[in-house]
Parts: C-alpha cells; sequence; structure tokens
C-alpha cells in the first residue's frame, strides 16, 4: 500500500487526449526563455535502447544557435515554492513502473529497485512485476492533474499474450494511430511533480535550429522539419528550466533537451526512417518494391520523479508501427542524460 502522498492529488476521471498522427512522425507542443550564443555538444547517450528496425548515427558536429525569439512565459499558476530541492536521494524501497494504452493489462516497464533499475525485459528474460491486488498506485499524464489508481487482476498487456496489472481507472488509447500508450502509474509516498511541467504551444526557431543540427553529417536534410511538441520543466531542480523538444518530419524524429537559458541541447533520442528493395515485383515494370522501415516517432508521456530523488524523469512514447510501441525513462543529471528503461511489446 503507498504512504499518504504529501502532495495534494485531485481525483480526476478525465484522461487528456494525447494526439499522436500515423506516418512517418508525430507528436505535440511546449518552452521559455533564452539568452546568449549556445552551442549543441555531441550525442551524450547510446542509442542502443531504440528498436533494432531503426538507423543511429554517429553525432553532429558542434553547431552555433543564435536565439532569434523570446517564447512567452507559461500562463499558469507555478506550485508552491515550499517544495524541497532535490535531494538527490532516491528512495531505497523498490517502485515498479507500468504503462498504460489501449490494452486492458498495463505494460510492466521495469523498476527501481531501490538501488539501481532494472528491466522488465533485459534480452530475452522478462521479469514479472510483484504488484499485488489491491495496492494504490499514482497514475501520471501530462497536463493532467495526477489520478488515484489501484491494481486489481491482470490482462494481456500484449497482443502477444504478455500480461500486466488491471489498473482503474485505465489509461485510454492515444486517438491515432489508435495503438500506443499514454499514462504510465506506479505507487510513490513523495511528490512525484516537485516543480511545475507545462505545455507551451510556441515556434521557437532556435530549437528548430537545434533539431536540424542533430541530423547534421547523416546525409538527412532536416530543414523541412519541425517542433511538434515543447514542454517545460526545471528537471534537475537547480532553478533553470529545461525545453523537451520533440523536432520530426517525413523519415526522421528526435527528442531534445535543451537549456532554456543558455540555448544548450543534448539529444537524447533520435531515429532515421531506412528503405531498402525487396526481391521480386511490386514495384515499376516488376522492379523490387521498397520496404519502408518506420522511423520512431518521438511524444512525452510526462515529466515526474519516479524514484523518489528529487529529479524529475523524462518518460517518453516512442511509437514504431501499429504493433510495436515503446517507453523509455530518461534521467536528466544537469549534464547528461540517460536511457535507463525501456519497454514496449
Amino acid at each position: 500500500m503507498r504512504h499518504t502522498v504529501p502532495m495534494k492529488r485531485r481525483r480526476t476521471a478525465v484522461v487528456a487526449t494525447a494526439l499522436l498522427t500515423v506516418g512517418a512522425c508525430t507528436s505535440q507542443e511546449a518552452v521559455p526563455d533564452q539568452s546568449s550564443a549556445p552551442t549543441i555538444p555531441p550525442l551524450t547517450t547510446s542509442t542502443t535502447s531504440l528498436p533494432a528496425t531503426t538507423t543511429t548515427v554517429a553525432p553532429p558536429p558542434a553547431t552555433t544557435l543564435v536565439p532569434d525569439t523570446t517564447v512567452p512565459e507559461p500562463a499558469t499558476t507555478p506550485p508552491p515554492t515550499t517544495v524541497a530541492p532535490p535531494s538527490g536521494d532516491p528512495t531505497s524501497i523498490s517502485t515498479e513502473l507500468f504503462g498504460g494504452g489501449d490494452a486492458d493489462g498495463w505494460l510492466y516497464l521495469g523498476r527501481w529497485t531501490g538501488n539501481d533499475w532494472e528491466p522488465g525485459v533485459d534480452g530475452g528474460n522478462v521479469t514479472e512485476p510483484s504488484i499485488s491486488d489491491g495496492t494504490d498506485v499514482a497514475i501520471h499524464e501530462l497536463d493532467v492533474d495526477v489520478i488515484d489508481g489501484s491494481a486489481n487482476g491482470s490482462a494481456d498487456a500484449c497482443p502477444s499474450g504478455r500480461t500486466g496489472p488491471i489498473i482503474s481507472p485505465n489509461a485510454r488509447a492515444p486517438q491515432d494511430p489508435g495503438f500506443g500508450y499514454r499514462s504510465i502509474a506506479f505507487d510513490a509516498d513523495w511528490p512525484t511533480r516537485p516543480r511545475r511541467v507545462e505545455v507551451v504551444d510556441a515556434d521557437v526557431p532556435a530549437y528548430a535550429d537545434a533539431g536540424v543540427a542533430a541530423f547534421g553529417g547523416t546525409g538527412i536534410d532536416a530543414s523541412g522539419g519541425s517542433i511538434s511538441q515543447l514542454t517545460l520543466a526545471d528537471l534537475d531542480g537547480d532553478g533553470d528550466t529545461e525545453s523537451i523538444v520533440v523536432f520530426d518530419g517525413a523519415g526522421f524524429s528526435a527528442l531534445l533537451v535543451i537549456d532554456a537559458q543558455t540555448g544548450e541541447s543534448i539529444t537524447a533520442a533520435r531515429s532515421i526512417q531506412t528503405s531498402t528493395l525487396a526481391p521480386g515485383g511490386g514495384g515499376d515494370e516488376g522492379s523490387p518494391a521498397p520496404i519502408i522501415t518506420p522511423n520512431d516517432e518521438h511524444r512525452v508521456l510526462d515529466l515526474v520523479d519516479v524514484n523518489g530523488d528529487g529529479l524529475m524523469e523524462v518518460v517518453a512514447h516512442v511509437y514504431v508501427d501499429a504493433g510495436d510501441a515503446q517507453i523509455q525513462v530518461i534521467t536528466y543529471d544537469g549534464t547528461d542524460v540517460d536511457t535507463v528503461l525501456t519497454a514496449g511489446c
């Protein structure tokens, strides 16, 4: 059972709709002020957690960005300033994480063991969760108040028959394409949103430039890409806001963490669409038909502290095709990003 959460939660049965569009790329919105001439450092995280169907490339060289716009300040009221700064000390209690979508059973992502991150699936080894009926959990979704939920029973969480707990209220599926995830749930006795999270609809050319630069040297012309989702939060609690940017276009997608004050950008995840020629007919006059391998489409599900250390993790949805969607948990310590959990059917 979960202890009383020191943060007031408002129960709501309404889960905000997260738009996810079919195609080579899609996502959503958000960002704040910038100053000085920022630079884009090399890619600092491993991309081995991306689906095998994607092609990853070497990081781009350092690129200088010159901010050319001012992002309006979010209009909503920030949380109380009495929230303590990050302790940096995570909970010593094992905490299991689950992703919810259109299946009745929630997908087991993995756990914080009290010492380290343990994936739900590691290679061919599948770890079963230990959650029991009646366990209280907090359900999180971007731009929605935290929802009190509970686990009772189990059901299929994947088309393959992999099961997971039934958590009520259940998360609805993304509107389009219909299969995927939109919420995460876990047991917690700490403020899971210690600082304000804001979704912003703004056009920031400097951030789009950072997205283009993320594909430098890959042979991909990303100049036609755009920001499809922009989310703001002080992830590491140092008083400076980070902008979590989804930048994508036809055949490519990237998730960036950008310091909104300096403009320094880190590529947290990136993928490129690939195509090959299939033997046999299908093309013009019996020529080989192209086989398109869809690229990842990134979407932030929430920015939330999932292990109690006061630092906020980026929980991102990665959509590959109608039968393959993933959730990634990405940490940020003020300097580097690291994908600590990746799970999908």
